[in-house]
């Protein structure tokens, strides 16, 4: 099965061009959910582009993340922006 995780967000897509661009030259495919919407319209539609690698390859591109600096212990955490996002995202989901 071939699910996807998501292993980092971001608010530009300039962000996260540029760190999918580091995992796949380390043979990581890297996928953009939310990416079309954030790039036609506002920023962090729907809590931002996730960039969302195969669920094998988590632990391989957290480290790899991490080494090259795009990552660190607390990005692992949502923000208090994107926890309030997610709640009202969630509230109108459900109607």
């Amino acid at each position: 099965m071939n699910e996807l995780v998501t292993v980092r967000t971001f608010s530009q897509s300039i962000d996260f061009e540029m760190v999918k661009s580091y995992l796949e030259s380390f043979g990581i495919e890297c996928f953009g959910k939310n990416e079309i919407i954030n790039r036609a319209y506002i920023n962090l539609v729907d809590g931002g582009i996730q960039l969302q690698v195969r669920k094998e390859h988590v632990e391989e591109a957290i480290r790899l993340l991490k080494d090259g600096g795009y990552l660190k212990a607390e990005d692992l955490e949502p923000s208090t922006e994107m926890k309030w996002m997610e709640k009202m995202l969630n509230f109108f989901r459900k109607k």
